[in-house]
């Protein structure tokens, strides 16, 4: 129970005492007797109201309860009976981060301030967190970033990627360049990251290396020019090296080689393909002609003429030789395609069909087509025909545009490469010259329709094939009987355009000097490119007295006798030796009597190999080579075919065989199926290959031999692969799979 404090305000009566708040009864006692020299005062009189005071807090609501009172809750922000209310602690409780300073929010707001975060971190004061140094990637790329934990701030970059230098978060190019030495004149160049290092350009011209180290070019390694001659290498900053001159009998003969004529649709491109044969160590090329405004100084170039267009190729040699040749460029209006030339045996059928440009209409609406055979049997009126013919036949297509009347022909041989030419129905062709070593006329015989003999001792003279031929092999035999005396001229004939324009290849028993316009027949075998003047006869008629057909051309003794170089000024018109028994490693064995030879053409239009055998069983035998002769030469890119003696009896020529060379492939032989662990033989071979081909076996990247025939040992399923290169760089494949069983 409580009661009034009553103060005194120094006067000794009752009226001096004022009630001034209320108060708990003991202290009341005490309040009472405090006032020094005055009687105590007496409490108000009972019935008065207890709240009209204000005993509560300020704000707080006072109830009466008779005499007594109760207060009610405290404001807000306070705590406390309702009498008596302090401000509520808002930090009791450390409601702040570690460290941070809280601040109590004054009454009447409730609650608390947090300060800042520590150094390192963030957030509310409250709650704060460790601050990412990281967020945003601040490092390089891929370098690793590592946050700084707090009190700290910030982070930490990882090294620099390869290639890379820098703090971590600046990287740059580490630039390889730097403090290298590239030889001089030579550019440096840095290995852009992630790669390192740096590389140097190309040597200077005239030197070799590898940018940083450079040497002199020696242009003579490998003694590139002819023996006898003297290299002389060419200082850097020049390239190269020149000869000095070849003199002597026994220097070969530099030639330019153009390449055959063309014929092209107005508005088409030509390939002039320039080549040198005879050369010393080295040539350079040099077109001029037409439209050419500024010589072409590579071998190959394009052009496309408008009109029929004569180029000339000028080669030189790296003694200072020159050469010249020429080929045409002729535009058509329309041209027709028989297509490639196609192989066959027994009953199969070839499809040949034609192809063509420059009609009036883009289906074959205007387009007539016309098959014959060299006898002029039509065979066929449509485009595209099937045949099976017992023999090897050249077909001629006629391809006419029946809005124009323009037409064009071609040709397309099928051969049966299991059926002798039937020599019997070539025709014999006497080679009229200025001066004959025997007057008597040709009388060559059947012998069973595949065989031709010579029996007399007689006129220069051909048997000519009723085809012409292109990219072919032609294989048979030659020999001379025994007993047949004489040691005179044999041998063939091939890429006959004409009388005047063909290939010859003629072999002589032994030395014989004739007389001053026929020269001297060395022992061995020569080639000869016949190539008659300007302006010469190109047609063959009958000739009574001699009782055959004969050439109007008329060559110089020496073209069908001569074999040695030395006599090529006796040579008729632009004729010239390809080979001779006098130029180094010249053929110089002659055929011998009694022996048979068998003989491989292999006739492309830029290029020719001949390989001779003796053979005298027929049997394939490659035992005894006698020669194998090269001729490089586009001038005759196809002909006619033919065999040819010159005052010699007995001469037999037969068992012909010809296939198209487009045929070659490689071969690997059949899959097989094999036990594991067991050891298989693989045998590369190759159809219609130039002699001699090389093989090369491999697995994936991997080559395992270059021979064509090797073992190998599989474990598992493999496949192996073989790759053919043939003597004229010509490539084919095939593969094998050994399926391996356990």
């Amino acid at each position: 129970m409580g009661g009034w404090l009553y103060e005194c305000d120094g006067a000794r009566h009752t009226e001096g005492v004022r009630r001034v708040r209320p108060l708990p009864l003991l202290l009341l006692l005490f309040a009472l007797v405090g006032c020094e020299g005055e009687d105590p005062v007496d409490p108000p009189p009972a019935g008065n109201d207890p709240c009209e005071s204000d005993p509560c807090f300020d704000g707080v609501t006072c109830t009466a309860n008779g005499d007594d009172f109760t207060c009610g809750d405290c404001p807000a922000g306070y705590e406390g009976d309702g009498e008596t209310c302090t401000d509520v602690d808002g930090c009791a409780g450390d409601p702040c981060f570690a460290d941070v300073a809280c601040t109590d929010l004054a009454a009447p707001m409730t609650g608390y301030a947090c300060g800042d975060c520590p150094a390192g971190y963030e957030g509310d004061g409250e709650t704060c967190t460790d601050v990412d140094g990281c967020v945003g990637d601040p490092c390089f790329m891929d370098v690793a970033c590592t946050d700084l934990p707090a009190p700290m701030t910030g982070y930490a970059c990882g090294d620099c990627p390869v290639g890379y230098e820098g703090d971590g978060e600046t990287c740059t190019d580490v630039d390889g360049c730097v403090g290298v030495m590239c030889f001089p004149g030579v550019m440096c160049s840095d290995v852009p990251a992630p790669g390192t290092g740096y590389t140097c350009g190309p040597c200077p011209p005239g030197l070799e290396g590898d940018g940083e180290t450079c040497e002199e070019i020696d242009g003579c390694a490998g003694d590139p020019c002819l023996v006898g001659t003297t290299c002389t290498d060419v200082p850097a900053p020049g390239t190269g090296f020149s000869c000095s001159l070849c003199e002597g009998p026994e220097c070969p003969i530099l030639r330019a080689l153009a390449g055959p004529d063309q014929d092209i649709i107005a508005g088409d491109t030509a390939t002039l393909m320039g080549d040198a044969v005879g050369f010393n160590g080295a040539f350079t090329c040099a077109w001029t002609g037409g439209t050419i405004t500024a010589t072409i100084t590579t071998c190959t170039a394009m052009v496309s003429p408008a009109v029929d267009t004569t180029y000339t190729l000028t080669v030189t040699d790296a003694s200072g030789l020159r050469a010249t040749d020429r080929m045409q460029v002729r535009i058509v209006p329309f041209s027709a395609n028989a297509g490639p030339d196609r192989n066959i045996a027994g009953t199969r059928t070839a499809t040949l069909t034609a192809t063509w440009a420059g009609a009036s209409c883009s289906d074959t609406s205007c387009i007539e087509c016309s098959w014959q055979t060299s006898t002029s049997s039509v065979v066929g009126t449509t485009c595209t025909i099937m045949v099976s013919p017992p023999a090897t036949t050249q077909y001629f297509l006629t391809v006419t545009d029946t809005n124009t009347g323009a037409s064009d022909t071609d040709s397309a041989t099928v051969y049966r490469t299991d059926a002798l030419a039937q020599l019997c129905g070539w025709n014999v062709v006497v080679l009229r010259s200025n001066e004959y070593p025997t007057g008597a006329n040709p009388n060559y015989i059947c012998d069973g329709g595949t065989a031709r003999r010579q029996t007399v001792n007689g006129k220069p003279a051909i048997v000519l094939s009723d085809l012409e031929v292109s990219n072919v092999r032609i294989t048979g035999h030659i020999g001379v009987a025994s007993g047949a005396g004489d040691d005179d001229l044999i041998g063939f004939l091939w890429g006959w355009q004409n009388p005047a324009h063909s290939y010859l290849v003629s072999w002589k028993r032994s030395n014989q000097n004739w007389t001053a316009r026929c020269g001297n027949a060395l022992g061995g075998l020569a080639i000869k490119k016949i190539d008659g003047a300007v302006g010469s006869s190109t047609t063959v008629s009958f000739e009574p007295a001699f009782g055959f057909n004969t050439t109007d051309y008329e060559y110089s003794c020496a073209d069908l006798w001569s074999t040695d170089r030395n006599n090529a000024n006796l040579l008729g018109g632009d004729t010239i030796f390809l080979e001779s028994p006098r130029d180094p490693n010249g053929v110089t064995r002659g055929w011998a009597h009694g022996s048979t030879y068998r003989f491989e053409f292999f006739y492309t239009p830029t290029r020719t190999r001949i390989v001779v055998w003796r053979d005298d069983m027929m049997s394939g035998a490659t035992d005894d080579l006698v020669a194998t002769l090269d001729v490089v030469d586009s001038s005759y890119p196809e002909g006619a075919f033919a065999f040819f003696s010159n005052s010699q009896a007995q001469v037999q020529f037969g068992d012909f065989l010809l296939a198209s060379l487009d045929d070659f492939e490689a071969r690997a032989g059949p899959d097989r199926t094999v036990a594991s662990g067991s050891v298989v033989t693989l045998n590369g071979s190759a159809d219609l290959a130039v002699p001699p081909y090389l093989c090369e076996w491999s697995m994936g990247s991997t080559v395992l031999s270059s021979d064509c025939s090797f073992e190998v040992t599989p474990t598992m399923t493999s496949t192996f692969e073989l790759m053919v290169t043939d003597g004229f760089g010509r490539v084919a494949t095939d593969d094998i799979t050994l399926t391996v069983t356990p």
